[in-house]
């Protein structure tokens, strides 16, 4: 089994980061003290995202790969993410856009059954903002696909 080096933590740290703000960002404002432990646990996760993606562009500037994999992984994990939580929040304003979720990991769960074209069962895009954001998210995901196919493809061919 290959041992994944000291620089694939920034993708892990940036899943982290970004899961944690994910399911820290506050949705009300009602508590005082449940708010506050929501936004700094969200400004906490983004700091740490931040961070990893600062140390990936100086990575970059001292000569490191231009479209690495571990690059094109924080892109997506950082793409999840976003889409989960505009998911969420669109739903939360009119619950007539996606039918069935009720959670952020309903959304999750939305956004990478939509992202892998698993296709849909309990939780689907009724509104037709939720298809057209499903959608764009569908030909995206066609096009992040083909990308990393044909990066992988030229890596192999280059290496012979």
């Amino acid at each position: 089994m290959r041992r994944l080096g000291p620089s694939w933590m920034r993708p892990v740290l940036s899943f982290i980061g970004l899961l944690v703000a994910y399911y820290a960002f506050p949705l009300r404002l009602d508590s005082a003290p449940a708010t506050a432990a929501s936004v700094i646990l969200t400004a906490l996760g983004l700091a740490l995202l931040g961070w990893t993606l600062a140390s990936e562009l100086f990575h970059l500037r001292r000569g490191g790969e231009t479209r690495s994999t571990r690059v094109l992984i924080i892109l997506l994990i950082l793409l999840v993410m976003t889409f989960s939580l505009v998911f969420f929040l669109m739903n939360k304003v009119d619950s007539d856009q996606i039918a069935g979720m009720s959670t952020r990991t309903d959304a999750l769960y939305f956004t990478l059954a939509t992202m892998a074209t698993v296709g849909y069962g309990d939780v689907h895009a009724e509104g037709q903002v939720a298809r057209g954001l499903v959608c764009g998210l569908i030909v995206f995901n066609i096009v992040v696909v083909a990308s990393l196919y044909r990066e992988h493809t030229n890596r192999r061919g280059n290496a012979r």
